[in-house]
């Protein structure tokens, strides 16, 4: 290692603080401004060097980010309310943020006569009584479900409160932009600006 590399690389550990609003312009800005919905969210550069970018990140409450993955993955430092802190970890390119495409709707396979009277919603078609009184009890318990759950994420539905992230990324600090507000699939190299 050469002398300049050594100065290099302790210039690196050296502690720092850094005030976000006092950033000059190019390190902070604001992602979504010209996206449909409500999707703005402020961002500020906070550490940027060879080997990791950290992004502050201001959400007011009903501003949404977008769906998108990192190549080598992002460690995210969520605060919600009263400092709640939520640290979450996505693995390199999955897919997070936004709105995510609901998969699990789809339901458990099943025969294809079941599936059609579910759909058709007519268990007095089904060819045995058997099936029409489980097509029946399925109908039933789907209704059910769908009430718990509405009633499940209304009880869990968090008082509004902007949201403070922090986001980390490392090399090649890639990110990929997979969302329906986008015609095609964007990426991005170094700080996101959308």
């Amino acid at each position: 290692m050469s002398p300049q590399d050594a100065n290099d690389a302790l210039e690196q550990l050296k502690s720092f603080s850094v005030n976000p609003y006092t950033l000059p312009a190019d390190e902070q800005g604001w992602r979504g401004v010209g996206l449909p919905g409500a999707r703005k969210r402020k961002w500020y550069t906070v550490l940027q060097n060879d080997q990791v970018l950290v992004t502050a990140l201001f959400q007011i409450p009903g501003e949404q980010g977008c769906r998108h993955s990192h190549e080598t993955g992002e460690l995210s430092i969520a605060y919600v309310g009263e400092m709640s802190p939520i640290i979450t970890w996505h693995p390199p390119t999955e897919l997070h943020g936004g709105l995510a495409y609901n998969e699990s709707r789809q339901g458990i396979p099943m025969g294809g006569e079941l599936a059609e009277l579910l759909k058709e919603e007519a268990p007095s078609e089904a060819s045995t009584p058997e099936i029409a009184m489980i097509t029946r009890q399925l109908l039933t318990m789907q209704a059910q479900m769908q009430d718990l759950q509405a009633r499940m994420m209304e009880l869990l539905k968090p008082t509004p409160t902007p949201r403070i992230i922090v986001d980390v990324l490392f090399p090649p600090f890639k990110t990929t932009i997979h969302d329906p507000a986008y015609l095609e699939p964007k990426t991005i190299v170094g700080q996101w600006f959308d």
